[in-house]
């Protein structure tokens, strides 16, 4: 019996490893939207290749519009893709914040590697992760002082915000600056030849088949 039951464990690992290598992985592509056709795009990346992204029943199409850092609330459902701070201990420096709309909080929630990304600080691209969750003002030891104002004071370093995934948290670095845009609901009219996009999709082939496609704002270049 115990036999068995090992054959029947390693069975199901071997399963699982077959499942896990069979499963298609996600490829990100960002670039500018050259030709449009009924079910399909074709964009020139960033890089300078030349695309073909196919649109199924399911693809999600959205805008990207731009956005402040102060419509992110208590609440919020956002992802950022931050570099690392400069010195241990440091906080994560975001590169851009993306707020979701409502009905997709939840979409892509955790913590993972991402891709290399531009720096605005004139380094060069950086390695990246993203964090997706929901944004909560930290807990805090207060004191309360009451008397008169005398003079205004500004937010000049940016602001720092906390993000919680699946029972985590991760305080994340927002300098002054960076690129904030909100998911807006689109359709495929704003698919057109100009459009600036970052896509989800699968590669099939020469091909890819679109999960999600992210059309800039009047020219706005996604940040992602």
């Amino acid at each position: 019996m115990t036999i068995l039951r090992t054959i029947a464990a390693a069975g199901l690992t071997l399963a699982s490893s077959v499942a896990a290598l069979a499963a298609p992985q996600v490829e990100r592509l960002r670039g500018t939207i050259e030709r449009v056709e009924a079910d399909a795009v074709t964009i020139r990346t960033r890089a300078g290749a030349t695309e073909t992204i196919r649109l199924g029943a399911g693809t999600r199409v959205s805008q990207l519009a731009p956005a402040s850092l102060d419509q992110v609330k208590d609440g919020s459902f956002i992802g950022t893709a931050a570099k690392a701070g400069d010195k241990p201990g440091d906080p994560p420096v975001a590169l851009e914040v993306l707020i979701f709309p409502e009905a997709l909080r939840g979409a892509g929630e955790g913590h993972y590697p991402w891709d290399r990304l531009p720096d605005s600080s004139g380094t060069g691209p950086v390695e990246t992760s993203m964090t997706n969750g929901t944004v909560r003002a930290p807990e805090v030891e207060t004191s309360m002082t009451n008397g008169t104002v005398a003079g205004g004071v500004g937010v000049g370093n940016g602001r720092t915000i906390t993000v919680s995934y699946k029972g985590q948290s991760l305080a994340v670095a927002v300098p002054p600056g960076t690129p904030v845009v909100m998911l807006e609901p689109a359709d495929r009219a704003v698919l057109v030849p100009g459009a600036k996009i970052f896509a989800s999709a699968v590669r099939d082939g020469d091909r890819f088949e679109a999960r999600s496609i992210s059309v800039g704002k009047d020219g706005l270049t996604p940040p992602m």
